[in-house]
Order: C-alpha cells, then sequence, then structure tokens
C-alpha cells in the first residue's frame, strides 16, 4: 500500500471543498456533472476513521440523484422562501458582529488574492464561497510544499487554520443540523449534511490545540 504524501493528502482534502462549494452553487448542467463526476472520486481517507461511513451514502445519492432531483431540491431549500440559509452571518447571535465578521472573511480573501464573483449576488461569508476558499488555500499550500517553499507553506497553514477555527468550524455544523433537519431522506442534501459534518470534525482535528 502506498503512503499518501503531505501534497497528495492537501490534494485529496481540497478535493472535498470544491465538491462541497458546487453542491451549494445552483445545480445547472455543468454543476451537476462535475459533481457525478468528482464525488464518486472523493478520498475517504482524508476523513477521521469514525466518521469515514457518513461519506458512502453522500456517493450514493449523488450517483442516483436525477438532475431533476437536484434542482427541485435545491430549490425548495435555498431559493425563494426556502427555509435554510446558507450564509455564516445568519447563524450569528450577534446581529451588529456581521459587518466585522464579513469584514474578517474578506480580508482573508484579499490577503490570498482570491477574488469573489459578484455576479453570483452572493455574500463574503456565503458557505459556498467559504468552500472554494479553503479549496484554494489547501492547494496553495500543497504546491508550495511540493516546490520546498517552507515559509509560503507555513504561512498558508497558519492562515487557513486561523480562517477554519474562526469561521469554518464555528457555524457550518449548525447549517448541517438545519439540512438534516429540512432536507429529503436518502437525498442529496441530506447524505451531504452527514459527509459534511464529516470534514468539519477532520478539519477541526487538525486545529493545533493552541487555537482550540
Amino acid at each position: 500500500m502506498s503512503v499518501m504524501t503531505v501534497t497528495d493528502e492537501l490534494v485529496h482534502r481540497a478535493a472535498w471543498f470544491k465538491m462541497f462549494s458546487l453542491l451549494f452553487r445552483y445545480p445547472n448542467e455543468e454543476t451537476i456533472t462535475l459533481l457525478k463526476d468528482g464525488v464518486p472520486e472523493l478520498p475517504i481517507e482524508v476523513l477521521n476513521t469514525d466518521m469515514r461511513a457518513n461519506a458512502e451514502p453522500f456517493k450514493r445519492a449523488v450517483a442516483d440523484a436525477s438532475a431533476e432531483q437536484i434542482t427541485l431540491e435545491y430549490s425548495s431549500l435555498f431559493t425563494g422562501a426556502g427555509l435554510c440559509r446558507a450564509n455564516e452571518n445568519d447563524y450569528e447571535k450577534l446581529s451588529f458582529s456581521m459587518t466585522e465578521k464579513l469584514a474578517d472573511v474578506a480580508g482573508f480573501y484579499s490577503a490570498f488574492g482570491f477574488e469573489v464573483n459578484d455576479d453570483t449576488g452572493e455574500r463574503p461569508d456565503f458557505v459556498g464561497t467559504e468552500l472554494d476558499f479553503i479549496n484554494l488555500m489547501l492547494l496553495k499550500q500543497a504546491y508550495a510544499v511540493k516546490n520546498g517553499w517552507t515559509e509560503q507553506a507555513a504561512v498558508t497553514a497558519d492562515a487557513l487554520a486561523n480562517f477554519v477555527e474562526t469561521h469554518f468550524v464555528r457555524w457550518v455544523p449548525k447549517l448541517c443540523y438545519a439540512l438534516r433537519e429540512l432536507a429529503t431522506e436518502g437525498g442529496i442534501y441530506a447524505a451531504g449534511a452527514d459527509a459534511l459534518v464529516a470534514i468539519v470534525d477532520s478539519e477541526d482535528s487538525r486545529l493545533p490545540e493552541s487555537s482550540k
């Protein structure tokens, strides 16, 4: 059995974040194709051992769901009068912190050259955008490690850990709980919520003890 390199692990983790960023985007033909092609290939080895069972139902749900089913459920959950909120600040108890939180998220993006597509109409704290950013950071770190750029790799790793601890692991479990309550049992979004919980758990376990 081959040993997974540091670079491979970073790239595999990035793949999970990319697929989940697509899951929360409007499911047009291109997005659905990318999900159906990419999700079956996601490696469970980067998940915590006791959370790996969450991955297989998600893979099956994506494989089994038709484009129409995915689109209908997405619309019922997230558009119009959809009940599931998908922005970080929607889960904040103190509304006055919204501006500060958005500024902090935008600051991370700006520092690492991550541009938000204004055409989507989404806020910087939209879950799909935060997932895309984490994907980018993991790929940046992988590239730095592969090229032996120790300082750049360390800077990226520290910033990523800070973002994950300050933003991602603080609110995404709440989103997953909401999805589990509102999504169709056995469907792509209910299964996706469980798999995303596995990602949260795995990334949380990688945070330095000093940041917890």
